[in-house]
């Protein structure tokens, strides 16, 4: 697996302006992302020929990774292991980068995005799930794009990078953390859309401008889901003995009060504080608002309710009756198991969210 380089404190607004060809690479990315939607949404329905395009896509994505990111000295943040945050990104190996400039930003994106389109073919990911990542990566592109005239360059096709592990166990931990690093990357990306959607409803900027900020942070969101649907690309016996006693282990290594939980992985609580000012802002505006920016706030309200729901069946698939390792750390904790599942939990929290997002069909 590639390492997996991530803003120090999670946001693309405090990345470097400083790039090298990187910025020609993501142009020529999004013209196959471009072309890989029309092949996968279009009139086609053939497995093989969509396959065949997964494979086509790799090896014109050979050229542009695979380079080593070249840091400064002590730009790559030691880790503390008393920090959850720390521990999590250790497990999943993740690195957090101080001053980290668009071009190293951008080369770590063309590299996880790579390794998830080498993978997806041999995946049971439904197509309607790649759309939703391919759909997040024309999201990305665009921003990434934004006021800048890259010089078209051609990057002919090469041999695919192999870096998936042919051993089942280790493909399922390997597809697993790489997951994870897409997950952390769209999350990135969806967090800056909703910041200048914010920003764009206090400065009272165009509706079409607001609403397309809406729209690019709810599909690079529902991305993140997308990520979680291949990293579980497994079956639950592989889950039950591979992925779970592997958290465990690290679990106990770091020595936490509870298990493995989202409250620890760094790009989701940062998203989440944003989508708090978000929704205070709407609210705040919302008799104001026009219908446009209203849908794209559905929209997202939509794919953050899927979400929750997607999560439920992939605990209901992976550990059936059985509890997630959080709701184990907190039933030894208290000393009584806790009776309900994980797909309960889940389930809970989904309802949770409605009430949260009620307020979006509610004027």
């Amino acid at each position: 697996m590639n390492p997996c380089f991530l803003p120090d404190h999670s946001s693309i607004k405090e990345l470097v302006n400083k790039y090298d060809n990187q910025i020609a690479k993501v142009n020529f990315f999004n013209s196959r992302v471009k072309n890989q939607i029309n092949i996968l949404l279009g009139e086609t329905y053939v497995l093989t020929e969509v396959l065949d395009a997964f494979k086509q896509f790799s090896a014109a994505l050979a050229t542009l990774i695979n380079p080593t990111i070249p840091f400064d000295t002590g730009q790559v943040r030691e880790k503390e292991l008393s920090n959850k945050f720390d521990i999590y990104d250790k497990y999943f190996e993740v690195n957090r980068v101080q001053d980290m400039t668009y071009g190293q930003f951008i080369q770590q994106y063309l590299d996880t995005s790579a390794e998830l389109i080498n993978e997806f073919q041999y995946t049971s990911m439904s197509r309607g799930e790649i759309a939703y990542i391919l759909k997040a990566w024309e999201a990305a592109n665009s921003i990434l794009l934004t006021n800048r005239t890259p010089t078209p360059m051609d990057f002919p096709a090469a041999k695919i990078v192999e870096v998936a592990p042919k051993d089942n166990e280790h493909r399922a931990l390997y597809r697993w953390k790489l997951a994870h690093h897409g997950f952390a990357i769209f999350m990135v990306f969806s967090g800056y859309c909703f910041e200048q959607a914010i920003e764009g409803i206090e400065q009272k900027a165009a509706d079409d401008i607001i609403a397309d900020w809406l729209d690019k942070g709810a599909h690079l969101f529902r991305a993140t889901a997308a990520c979680m649907e291949f990293g579980n690309s497994f079956t639950s016996t592989v889950y039950k003995n591979v992925i779970r006693p592997d958290m465990s282990r690290a679990n106990k290594e770091a020595n936490l009060p509870n298990g493995f939980s989202g409250t620890q992985n760094f790009e989701y609580v940062q998203w989440r504080k944003t989508k708090v000012k978000l929704f205070n802002a709407i609210k705040a505006k919302q008799d104001s608002l026009s219908e446009t920016i209203m849908d794209k706030m559905e929209l997202f309200r939509t794919y953050y309710l899927e979400d929750m729901h997607i999560h439920s069946i992939i605990a209901g698939r992976m550990v059936g009756i059985e509890k997630s390792l959080l709701q184990e750390g907190m039933g030894a904790k208290r000393g009584k198991p806790m009776s309900i599942t994980a797909g309960d939990m889940l389930r809970m929290m989904s309802g949770m969210r409605e009430k949260e997002t009620n307020f979006i069909i509610g004027r």
